[in-house]
């Protein structure tokens, strides 16, 4: 009997469909954890890669790679992420991650050459941030409907609020303590992923299936790329990848070549940490009111991003507490967190909520292929030219073609004139309805990405 009840005990609550609400604010403050001490943390970073430089007399490039691995690593491993939180749940694989984060930050503590840091920071810890992000995501979003992309929002502001903590933080540490201790307490810091995941309570909605996926494409969520929209929505993603990550890597860097002292740098970062963690907010808002269509926000969003890295690009040598750096780097944060809650909330259209989290981490393989590519090219310009405005430069173009792509999106543009739509699909449907005039979800969802003819 007790074991029956044990049993009962450990079942999601079955719904017809999602609460948004209850528990799911719990699961969104959680993931707000899980991106500050992912995403947040590895923005921060950037501010020991000249300590790791001097250290090991390496170049910008060599050092840029540390990051660079860790996130393409999180973000190329986030299918794998996914995969096992459809086959065992995002509790246990969440916590798992936290655990391997943390030990990741401590074991490159005791780094004795460049490589270790490699494998430390960026295979390890990199692997870690891609078991906890893409379930703790995935999962919020399966919590809520209306209010979805403020939820996804929320979440995401915690990259930003913990960029603008980290930063002045980690500059103090590394001051204090040098970059070995600075390491050691980041790797107890990031344990605090561990608790986050044991709050990600298991939710079934009606039209989950039933069993587990029987081949590992399936699991993984590749034959997702069989549809139109959503491999519109991959190329646009990729090419956005390869700048959008930029500023993580090379932000306090430039701040330095242009004359700022570590403190100044940290108010750089700390600056574009404000302006992004405002506007995903105010962004998730916009986006639930349904006024506008998601696509067309995504690719209004991406470009305005594009611009504001030519923007950081282009400012000069600067004197003092560095204002016009900090302004462009403030107007950089806004439109990158004004973007980055629609690249999620704007899955559920394309795949439904019955392949959001495989949809999540593919998204986060797709940021990753760019991501790779980025941070070192923008090292090998800054070796080349002797500074940053190349970097920002060519980043910046990168965004601003992949945000053109998402013009091909169903809804992105203004249509000659709507298409009739057809009777209330499912919402755990989305573009994947057979039907090719139909909405990518319910009408009755203000999500819905009308399917226009001309």
């Amino acid at each position: 009997m007790s074991a029956l009840l044990l049993q009962q005990a450990m079942m999601p609550p079955s719904m017809a469909r999602p609460p948004d609400g209850g528990w799911g604010w719990v699961v969104a403050g959680s993931a707000f954890v899980v991106n500050g001490l992912s995403y947040g943390l590895l923005r921060s970073l950037g501010l020991a890669l000249p300590v790791f430089a001097e250290y090991f007399d390496r170049s910008t490039q060599d050092t840029a790679w540390v990051s660079a691995i860790a996130l393409a690593v999180q973000q190329a491993a986030s299918p794998v992420g996914s995969a096992l939180s459809t086959r065992w749940g995002a509790r246990p694989v969440v916590m798992v991650g936290g655990i391997i984060t943390s030990l990741g930050f401590i074991l490159s503590a005791f780094a004795s050459s460049l490589l270790h840091l490699y494998l430390g920071l960026g295979l390890l810890a990199g692997s870690g941030w891609a078991l906890v992000f893409a379930p703790a995501l995935g999962t919020l979003s399966r919590y809520f409907s209306r209010r979805r992309v403020l939820a996804v929002g929320l979440a995401l502001t915690g990259n930003g609020v913990a960029s603008l903590v980290l930063a002045p933080v980690l500059q103090l540490l590394l001051d204090a303590f040098g970059w070995r201790g600075a390491l050691l307490l980041l790797g107890a810091t990031t344990l605090h992923l561990t608790p986050c995941g044991a709050l990600l309570r298991p939710l079934a909605l009606s039209g989950d299936p039933t069993t587990p996926p029987h081949s590992p494409l399936t699991a993984l969520g590749l034959n997702l790329f069989t549809h139109p929209a959503f491999a519109v929505f991959a190329l646009g993603t990729t090419l956005v990848g390869a700048g959008y990550f930029i500023p993580y890597v090379h932000l306090a860097p430039h701040a330095l070549d242009l004359g700022l002292g570590g403190y100044g740098a940290a108010l750089v970062v700390s600056g574009a940490a404000v302006g992004d963690a405002g506007t995903r907010l105010v962004s998730g808002w916009l986006a639930d009111r349904g006024w506008v269509p998601l696509p067309r926000l995504l690719a209004t969003t991406g470009a305005l991003t594009g611009l504001g890295l030519v923007a950081v690009g282009l400012v000069q040598e600067q004197e003092g507490w560095g204002a016009p750096l900090l302004a462009a780097a403030g107007a950089y944060g806004m439109s990158a967190g004004a973007f980055a809650p629609l690249v999620f909330g704007v899955l559920p259209g394309l795949v439904g909520l019955g392949g959001i989290l495989q949809a999540t981490g593919l998204v986060m393989m797709l940021m990753s292929l760019g991501g790779l590519l980025g941070p070192p090219l923008s090292g090998f310009l800054r070796d080349v030219t002797g500074d940053f405005k190349a970097s920002f430069l060519v980043c910046g173009s990168f965004i601003l073609s992949g945000s053109f792509i998402y013009l091909m999106l169903p809804g992105a543009l203004p249509p000659c004139h709507p298409a009739l739509p057809p009777p209330a699909p499912p919402p755990e449907q989305g573009e994947l309805l057979p039907s090719p005039q139909s909405a990518l979800v319910s009408p009755r969802d203000p999500h819905s990405i009308p399917n226009t003819t001309c």
